[in-house]
């Protein structure tokens, strides 16, 4: 946005190389060709304090995404969602066939019956010193074995029936009833957009501005403006282009969807800065953007300046002293250094927002 601003000012100031001070003197009657000095219409601004705004290029993007995968196999026999749909964590989204799982469990079950049944008659003749303690632990085991083999069925049912980790969204929706799955195979893409997240890449410059918990907004393509808080910095930079994501979180009842274009500005430090119209901007003959100003001895001064941000009245610079004089017409006729005629701006011939002293 800054470089945009410069670009206008710059071709807007280039427009008017072709006026001579004749021509400025005509219109205005500042200048005059009788030796004294020259007039320049000056005004009194003053800093304020602001929030330097650090702007972003940026997309929106799920605060969560999973792929469900199947744990066991089997032939699909319920679809509890449709694609786009919305899911309760804990909600069964696909049933698969039981075929002869639950012959199984109990199968299983009664073995473990059997098998602590095994251990207390062994128990029994340890007692009597009618077993050995080898004996005993044979019959420990092979418990154990039972009950395990029991676990492995009963999870394996329960995995039959594939649920949603957290509330979302149904994003896609791969298989069909009848369809035949494998242990692996994906079935359903959830999505988590509420938060919803706007994340965006900053240089190492910008991302020393900001911190965790800041606050920014969110501009989006159809105009929309989202509010929320700064959630993550990245700590290391990528390696390709050596700049840091950052990421927005807002809350997103609206369900606001992910991948769209947005424009984040964020909250960095704050800053002393002047707002003022482009008009006062110029150039100095290296190229520096500035603004000619006059000092105590009505001598003129020339401020690089730097564009942090914009207003509803202009633009917001830095590199002005606290309160300074600057030219507001005639500043294409003076040199720096040179002695002037200031003559103070009235308050009365204008109504914008910029404060005025005599």
């Amino acid at each position: 946005m800054a470089a945009g601003v410069t670009l206008v000012v710059t071709l807007w100031m280039l427009s008017g190389l072709g006026s001579s001070p004749a021509d400025f003197s005509t219109e205005t009657g500042l200048a005059n060709d009788n030796g004294e000095l020259m007039l320049v219409r000056v005004e009194q601004i003053r800093s304020s304090e602001i929030e330097k705004l650090v702007t972003v290029s940026a997309r929106t993007e799920p605060n969560r995404f999973v792929r469900l995968k199947t744990e066991t196999d089997g032939a699909v026999v319920r679809l509890g969602v449709e694609r786009g749909s919305p899911v309760s964590a804990g909600e069964t989204i696909i049933e698969l066939d039981l075929r002869d799982r639950m012959a199984h469990l109990t199968e299983a079950d009664s073995l473990v019956v059997q098998r602590e049944l095994e251990l207390e008659g062994r128990k029994n003749l340890l007692s009597q010193q009618f077993a050995s303690q080898a004996e005993l632990a044979e019959a420990q085991n092979k418990l154990d074995s039972a009950r395990a083999a029991k676990e492995r069925i009963s999870l394996e049912i329960q995995d039959t029936s594939i649920r949603a980790p957290f509330d979302g969204l149904v994003q896609e929706r791969n298989v069909e009833i009848g369809d035949f799955v494998r242990t692996g195979d994906a079935v359903v893409d959830i999505v988590d957009i509420d938060p919803l997240i706007i994340a965006g890449e900053i240089n190492g410059k910008e991302i020393s501005e900001l911190r965790v918990g800041g606050t920014g907004s969110a501009k989006l393509v159809d105009g929309t403006v989202l509010v929320g808080t700064i959630r993550y910095l990245a700590p290391v930079a990528d390696e390709n282009t050596r700049t840091f994501r950052v990421e927005l979180a807002v809350e997103n009842s609206q369900y606001v969807r992910a991948g769209l274009t947005a424009e984040l500005q964020l909250a960095g430090s704050r800053i002393s800065a002047h707002d003022i119209s482009p008009s006062l901007l110029t150039l100095a003959d290296d190229g520096t953007i500035g603004i000619k100003a006059v000092n105590a001895l009505n001598r003129v001064l020339f401020y690089p300046i730097e564009i942090v941000g914009s207003s509803e009245s202009g633009i917001l610079v830095t590199g002005l002293p606290e309160s300074v004089r600057v030219i507001t017409v005639g500043q294409g006729f003076v040199t720096v250094g040179q002695e002037v005629n200031p003559v103070a701006y009235s308050a009365l011939e204008d109504n914008s927002s910029y404060e005025r002293v005599n």
